[in-house]
């Protein structure tokens, strides 16, 4: 069966929704701003406690730090204590390899973001990989998920190379990947924590907890999504009728984002496009997956590969719930939650040390990514807006008569 063509929304789209800046019936007061700054940092900082109080601090960042060859031939970066002990070491291979695997990882999580836009906007792959370098980065360091508004904000500005995609369906087409993602990766945890002996698991009540409210969590969410595509007119009837009692002009412009939000879930009446976000996003976090084990291993940890994907689940629903800058404190203390499932001593240097090493070269790659997103796109609304204004003189300079 043919897909149909994807529908252009931007006409339908009020002119608020489309513009490089943020509208300003939309823009947070700067006390706003700093509100969730501040609920942020308390956050990373509580769980940054949390991991730290019973991490071997001073083991961790106490020695020397040495380039060299292992017992297997293999060329490491280790720290050596005063006493001549290695406390850890990573295999710079493993390293690189994982670098790789990354980059992969940044490609699979753009391309998978396009079946959920194609019901209804097309845009090239340069632009949804610059939009992605720039909004991954955002939605890792910014706090509470401000990030999340980051790629649609950039798809609808009017400067781009190709057409606005409307700012309310972009953040439906976000809501419902990160609801498919969080339902996905729930379902991994629970999948993975069948290989755990009920007896273990019990000693770990936290990480079954987590696994259900997560499950619930995005089950209730994608029954909202599913509820508002449905109930359209009910929702943009009973929104006008609300939000009018205030003020009409605010209802209007409401109404545009919830009319263009409801637009954005359009996918879900698309089973071909549904099927191959899900087919990608397997594969994403197989690979995730694949990496956090590889990286281990390159820390000498015999991680189990099941463990992986457990330690894998168990950061990432942590880091969808409102987390600190950069995840900090957030991505160390649910990464490591079910390390004492397999027979992992998450408290013991090796093992710490894997959690920040993970977490800072994931930094790194996403920090790297979103400048060289950043860069790419000022030159390209550089570069159009430079050829509008060589047409705008073309079009300016007089016309001679015909002899």
């Amino acid at each position: 069966m043919t897909e149909p063509a994807p529908q252009t929304l931007s006409a339908e789209a009020p002119p608020s929704v489309v513009g490089t800046a943020l509208p300003e019936h939309r823009r947070p007061s700067s006390r706003t701003v700093w509100t969730r700054w501040g609920l942020g940092l308390l956050l990373g900082g509580l769980f940054t406690w949390l991991s730290l109080r019973n991490w071997p601090v001073s083991q961790l960042f106490s020695g020397t730090l040495q380039i060299a060859r292992s017992s297997m031939d293999a060329w490491v970066v280790r720290l050596v204590n005063d006493q001549g002990a290695v406390v850890w070491s990573l295999d710079l291979a493993v390293l690189g390899v994982y670098g790789l695997m990354l980059t992969v990882i940044h490609w699979l999580r753009v391309l998978r973001w396009r079946p959920l836009l194609e019901p209804f906007a097309r845009v090239p792959v340069r632009a949804l990989n610059r939009a992605g370098a720039i909004g991954f980065m955002a939605v890792f360091l910014l706090p509470l998920r401000l990030g999340e508004f980051a790629r649609p904000l950039l798809l609808a500005r009017d400067d781009l190379d190709h057409a606005p995609v409307p700012f309310g369906a972009g953040v439906g087409a976000v809501a419902l990947e990160r609801v498919l993602d969080g339902l996905l990766v729930a379902g991994l945890l629970f999948v993975v924590l069948f290989e755990v002996h009920p007896a273990t698991l019990a000693r770990y009540p936290e990480v079954r907890v987590g696994a259900w409210a997560s499950m619930a969590v995005f089950a209730g969410a994608l029954g909202a999504l599913l509820a508002t595509l449905v109930a359209r007119e009910f929702t943009e009837r009973w929104t006008r009728r609300i939000v009018g009692r205030l003020s009409m002009a605010l209802a209007d412009k409401l109404l545009g984002l919830v009319t263009s939000f409801i637009d954005g879930l359009a996918v879900l009446r698309s089973p071909l496009h549904v099927a191959q976000f899900i087919g990608l996003t397997v594969v994403y976090w197989g690979i995730n997956g694949l990496g956090i084990w590889l990286f281990a291993r390159g820390f000498g940890l015999q991680l189990p590969v099941v463990a992986a994907y457990a330690m894998m689940s168990c950061a990432v629903v942590g880091m969808m719930v409102p987390n600190g800058p950069a995840n900090a404190g957030t991505f160390w203390y649910f990464l490591l939650l079910p390390a004492g499932l397999y027979g992992i001593a998450d408290q013991a240097p090796r093992t710490v040390a894997f959690a920040l090493a993970l977490w800072l070269v994931q930094t790194v790659q996403l920090i790297a990514f979103g400048l060289w997103g950043s860069w790419v796109d000022a030159r390209v609304v550089a570069r159009l807006r430079q050829d509008e204004d060589d047409e705008d003189e073309g079009d300016s300079s007089p016309q001679l008569a015909p002899p």
